[in-house]
C-alpha cells in the first residue's frame, strides 16, 4: 500500500474516532425526563381544626441511562424551593404498578435503559382562610364520609382548579439525584421540577 493511500485511511479513521467522540460526549450519561401523569393528588385532614394540612402530588421520572456501563444511585430527592416541604413518597413504576421503594437504599440502571419513577412530594398548607376555602368541598366530603385522606384528580386538573396555589407550593422545586462513584458518593444531578 502507498504511504498516501495509507495517510488517507489513517485520516478516515481518527476523523470517525473524533465524530463518534464528539457525539457521544454530549449527550448526557443520565437523562432525566418528567412526564405527565394521571396519578391523583392526595390530601390530609386534621378533623380536629376541620382543615387540609398537607397535600401530596405525584410527578413522574424517567431516568435513562445512556453510557455504556450500570449507574447506581442512592437517593432521588423532592427540593422544596419556596414552600415547606416534609418528604417524599417514591414509588418504581413496574407494566402499570406502582411498587413503593426505599429512598436511601442502592438502585441500579443498566446501560442503555431506562426506569420509570413516580415521586409524591408532600407541601405543607398553611391554615389561612383565602387557602384553606379553595379546600372546602373536600373537608366537607371528607367530614361526611368519616376520611382523613382523600385523592382529588390529577396535577392538570388541580392546576386548572387552584393555579395560583400550585404555583405557590412547587415555586422554585427541584428533583435531586446522587449518584455512586463505587461505594462512594459520586455526581448529583439537580434539575428544576417541570409541571
Amino acid at each position: 500500500m502507498s504511504k498516501g493511500k495509507v495517510k488517507k485511511i489513517s485520516c478516515f479513521i481518527v476523523s470517525v474516532f473524533i465524530f463518534f467522540i464528539a457525539c457521544n460526549g454530549s449527550k448526557k450519561v443520565i437523562s432525566i425526563k418528567q412526564n405527565t401523569n394521571n396519578y391523583p393528588l392526595i390530601i390530609k385532614l386534621s378533623k380536629k381544626h376541620e382543615k387540609i394540612f398537607r397535600i401530596k402530588i405525584p410527578i413522574e421520572l424517567e431516568l435513562k441511562n445512556n453510557s455504556t456501563r450500570k449507574k447506581d444511585f442512592v437517593t432521588i430527592n423532592y427540593e422544596y424551593g419556596s414552600n415547606k416541604g416534609i418528604m417524599e413518597y417514591l414509588y418504581k413504576k413496574t407494566n402499570k404498578k406502582l411498587i413503593e421503594i426505599k429512598n436511601n437504599k442502592k438502585k441500579s440502571i443498566r446501560s442503555g435503559s431506562f426506569d420509570n419513577y413516580i415521586m409524591y412530594s408532600s407541601h405543607k398548607l398553611d391554615s389561612t382562610k383565602s387557602t384553606q376555602q379553595q379546600f372546602k368541598p373536600y373537608v366537607e366530603k371528607m367530614l361526611l364520609e368519616n376520611k382523613d385522606t382523600l385523592h382529588i384528580g390529577t396535577v392538570t386538573v388541580f392546576k386548572q382548579k387552584h393555579a395560583e396555589l400550585f404555583e405557590k407550593l412547587t415555586k422554585n422545586d427541584s428533583i435531586s439525584i446522587q449518584f455512586l462513584d463505587g461505594k462512594k458518593l459520586g455526581e448529583r444531578i439537580t434539575v428544576p421540577v417541570e409541571w
